[in-house]
Parts: C-alpha cells; structure tokens; sequence
C-alpha cells in the first residue's frame, strides 16, 4: 500500500502523466460505454470459459417455452469462440430469416463438417456463394411444386408397400416407414427398384449414406471436434492430424459412394434410356448449372440424406398422434370413405378433395416438427434489431418447435393436436398463419436456406397417409391383461438434432377384408 502511494505521489507531481492517465481512463471507459457488445440480447450467464455450452447441449430445454418466459423472443448464448441466438418467435424469426435474408442466409463456418468431409459440397452446410447458389439453383429446378409431381406413380407404389408391411406386422412399424422413406429417395434421385426387406444390396447402399449421414451429423454437433474451438489447428499437416487423415478419406470414399449410385443414371442418359430421377435432372442441366460431375455427385447424394430421415420421423409422429388421438382417426376414416370409397386405393387426384387428411399432414409437422431447433443460419454482418447487436459470424437459430407451439400464432391450445385449426368454416384449408409460406408451420425453415424439397415431403406425407387411413385402424397394443399399453405423446428421444417418439408396439389391422387383395392388386400394376 505504502508503495502505491508512492507511486501516485510521484506521478500527481507530474501535470503530463496526470493527464495522460485521466485521458486513457477517460478513453477506455468511453470505449466501454459505446461498445455494440454491451447491448447483445438477453441471455443465461455462462461458466467460465465454456460459456453456455450446457445450455446449447440442453435441446429438451432449448426447445420448451422456458428460454422465452425467461429471456423473451431472442435469447444470446456464448460458447467459446462464437455467439449463438435462438429466436423463439415467428415474429423474429421472419423479421430476420427471410425479411434480411440477405446476412442471415450462410451457414456456420463448420472446418470438420464442412471443409474436411464434404469438401465443401454439401448442400445443407455449404457457405453462402457460388457453389451453393448454383446448387440451390438446380436443386429448386428439380423439386419445385410442378416439378414434384413426376415422382407420383412412385410415391404412390411405395405408399402401397408401406401398407402392405404394416399390415403384414405393425409391431415393426418403424422399421417398415424406414425402409419406405429410404427406398422411396433412393428411386426418386437414383431409379433403384423399390427396396424390400432382405435385399442385402439395397440396404447396403442406403447403410452407405446413413453412415455418411451420421458422421456429418456427429462433427456438426458443439464441441464434439478440437478444430472448431481452435480454427488454427485446420494448419496442421495432415501427416500429424489422425483427425484431418480421416476426414480427407472420408471424403474420397464418399465421393466415389455418390458417384457409383449414379452410374446407372448416367448410363441410361448415354444410351438414350428414358429417366426422369432427380439425378437425371441434375445431368441434363448441367450445361445451364454449370455444376461438375463432383458437385452433381454430392447434391444428388445429399437429396438422400436430407429426405429419408425426416420423412421417417414425421411419420413416425403421425402414428403417435393416430393411437393418441383416436378421434382424429375417426374422423379421417370418414372423410377416406367419402371421398374415395372401398372400391379402389387413394390416387394423388383424390389429395385436393381430402382437406382433413391435409391438415392432418399440416398438423403433424407443426405438433412435431422433424429438426425442432431448426437448422443453423449465419450471420455474414454486424446487425441491429430493435436496439440489439447481432455481431456478424452469429449463429441463429428459429427455435421450429417453439414457435410451431406459440399460442399468439395457434391460440391456447398450441400444445394439443387438432387438425382443424387448418381448416375454414367451410371445411376448406385455409391460409396459414402469416411468415409460414401458407404451410401452416415453420418446420421447414426460413429464408433462402428453407427446404428445397418440400413439396416432394408434403406428396410423399399425404400419399403415405392417405393410403394408411384407407386400408388399416391404427391401436395401441395390448398387455397380457388385454388392457391398452399407453403412448406417450409427450416424451421423445432426443438424438441432437432430431426428436423421435419413445418405441412403442401398436396393433395395426385392415379396416375391411378386400384391402389386402386390392393393395396387392394395386402393387402389381405399378409393376
């Protein structure tokens, strides 16, 4: 202490020190008060260096009302080296998303996911430039709503077979809307025969892209790699980095995985063969694309990885909300039986006269959306929005399943499923509630970044559910006592970025005895 005050006494004796002192503390307080920091939006207080890695790994939490009754409709998260906002309105959402699309549109810069194992070619996690708008590009001209509807006759055999499965043993239905939406992609993209249970071939390719799948999702998670913490260590040679030498094998593997599932396309187009896959699409564009045979090879591969998995969920969610909501059932039976009777199975031209079993599909993505966090945005600038800095490199996420459950959008019954709130006082679907694109929820994302392919998942749905509603009753199972074995609706299984139902058995039975001879009459036709 005595020394201190020495010091002072010194430095008081000398008029220039004084004001140089007085002029830096004058500065660097002013710099404090003026900086954009000081005013990021609402947010938990993080630990020390980790900051709220906790909370970000917390999706149970993240995607409840809790973050926006606590810190409101944007919520600021830090975790080391980035800024994380989840926005849990569909008002903020829009406001930024689409409405400033312009600087909300790129992805987070993933080195591991991104960079190594998919060289950057990845559709869902390429930045945002050239490659990916010319990818968006052919992708949008592949799956726009008028094109969608060439992949009809096989959305509706697969619908078939699903049935045909389910009804052979509804105890493995998972397994059976697995092997659908699986093999419903792999011949829409790369005109494979449908996939049947036991085809060691078929499931070999699709086993490919899962496990490619999952090791892409696994290096995207927070914290799960070293580079993303430290950036510097992407400098290392490859030769010292076990980390790096995979990821550059799996690479090459996985090209050469995309390239060889579409070979048979690439043959038919050469020989003249007629073939109307989106891999086709994707080549016969190509000069107008400007995309490479690599770059065809990926965003075609991606089609798969990007479609089958949340195709299973959301309909994974359907049978749930049948089982637990019998009523619902019912009622779509009813409108099955008016419109398309029991003399033949559903068609796409019955879909437009089916509006309860259309907003059951819309309720069904809203109630349990595939990806409930949504996917991640990127800031490419500083932002403010209403008195709030965004620092560029931010990653945002629209909290879907939060805002698909907002009682200011749905009303105080967000939480429950009920298939009408789409539905006009004609009986008519009505327009979804403003910023939802006339879908009637947010799962399919926001701004440039929204799913390419959701008119194919929207055809896919309500074909599958269609068919399903014609042909079985949908139970809960029983115990040895004969009494129902509960479904719990409200519990999941959280795998990161995806929610699954808890497993659960169920009783799936025909609704009438014809339905086996004509699902199999109809199965034969389509060849």
């Amino acid at each position: 202490m005595t020394a201190m005050l020495s010091s002072w006494a010194n430095l008081s004796g000398n008029p220039i020190s004084v004001v140089l002192a007085v002029g830096l503390l004058t500065f660097c307080i002013t710099r404090y008060l003026r900086s954009p920091w000081r005013k990021v939006p609402p947010g938990p207080q993080g630990l020390p260096l980790v900051g709220n890695i906790r909370e970000l790994a917390n999706t149970r939490w993240l995607t409840s009302f809790a973050p926006r009754d606590t810190y409101g409709e944007i919520m600021y998260l830090r975790v080391p080296g980035t800024s994380v906002l989840i926005l849990n309105s569909l008002r903020v959402a829009a406001d930024l998303m689409d409405r400033r699309a312009t600087i909300y549109s790129d992805r987070p810069h993933l080195i591991l996911a991104s960079e190594i194992y998919t060289g950057g070619l990845e559709l869902a996690l390429a930045p945002y430039g050239d490659v990916w708008r010319r990818m968006r590009r052919a992708a949008h001209e592949g799956l726009n709503a008028t094109s969608a509807k060439r992949f009809h006759p096989v959305q509706t055999k697969e619908a078939v077979v699903l049935v045909q499965d389910m009804l052979a043993d509804g105890n493995q239905w998972d397994a059976h809307l697995r092997r659908h939406s699986a093999s419903f992609i792999m011949s829409a993209v790369y005109d494979t025969p449908t996939i049947l249970p036991g085809d060691a071939s078929g499931y070999e390719s699709v086993k490919k892209i899962n496990d490619h799948g999952a090791r892409i999702e696994l290096a995207v998670l927070p914290g799960s790699n070293w580079v993303q913490i430290f950036p510097w260590m992407k400098k290392i040679p490859s030769r010292f980095a076990k980390w790096k030498r995979l990821g550059e094998y799996w690479f090459a593997r996985d090209s050469e995985m995309f390239h060889g599932l579409l070979g048979k396309v690439r043959n038919d187009l050469a020989t003249g063969t007629d073939n109307i896959t989106l891999g086709a699409t994707f080549l016969k564009q190509q000069g107008r694309s400007g995309l490479s045979d690599k770059e065809i090879d990926w965003l075609a591969g991606i089609m798969f990885v990007a479609g089958a998995d949340t195709t299973t969920i959301s309909l994974s969610w359907w049978v749930v909300a049948m089982i637990v909501h019998p009523d619902v059932q019912a009622r779509a039976h009813a409108e099955i039986d008016a419109v398309v009777g029991r003399d033949r199975v559903p068609t796409f031209a019955d879909i437009p006269h089916l509006p309860y079993v259309r907003a059951l599909v819309k309720e069904t993505l809203r109630w349990r959306p595939a990806f409930p966090l949504g996917m991640p945005h990127s800031t490419t600038e500083d932002d403010w929005y209403e008195g709030m800095f965004i620092p560029k490199g931010t990653i945002c996420f629209a909290n879907a399943k939060a805002v698909n459950h907002d009682p200011a959008v749905y009303g105080d019954d967000s939480a429950r499923f009920r298939p009408e709130r789409h539905l006009g006082a004609d009986g008519q679907l009505k327009q979804g509630p403003p910023d939802t694109k006339d879908e009637g929820h947010v799962g399919y994302g926001f701004g440039r970044r929204a799913c390419v392919g959701r008119h194919l998942a929207n055809n896919t749905m309500a074909i599958a559910v269609a068919m399903m509603l014609w042909a079985t009753n949908i139970r809960p199972a029983k115990d040895e006592h004969g009494k129902d074995i509960p479904v719990e609706a409200d519990e999941f299984v959280d795998m990161e970025l995806v929610q699954r139902p808890v497993p659960f058995k169920c009783n799936i039975e025909p609704r009438f005895p014809e339905a086996l001879d004509m699902l199999a009459a109809e199965r034969e036709r389509h060849g």
